[in-house]
C-alpha cells in the first residue's frame, strides 16, 4: 500500500495514479483541477507565502 496522494487544489485523496504534478510548486493535482483557473490562483498563493513580504524567496 502506497503513500496516499492529495491535491493540493481541492484536497481531495487520489486514490490512483491519475494525477499530475504542478511543475511550479512539485504537488499533486488532481485531473478535475489541472489546468484551471483555481489551480493558477493556488499556485500564486503558494509562491506568494514563500516570499513572506521579500523581494526574493531564496532566503
Amino acid at each position: 500500500m502506497g503513500k496516499k496522494r492529495i491535491c493540493f487544489v481541492c484536497s481531495a485523496v487520489i486514490e490512483n495514479d491519475d494525477f499530475e504534478i504542478n511543475s511550479e510548486v512539485l504537488l499533486a493535482v488532481c485531473p478535475r483541477c489541472k489546468g484551471t483557473e483555481n489551480e493558477k490562483k493556488k499556485v500564486e498563493e503558494y509562491l506568494d507565502s514563500l516570499a513572506d513580504g521579500l523581494v526574493c524567496g531564496c532566503i
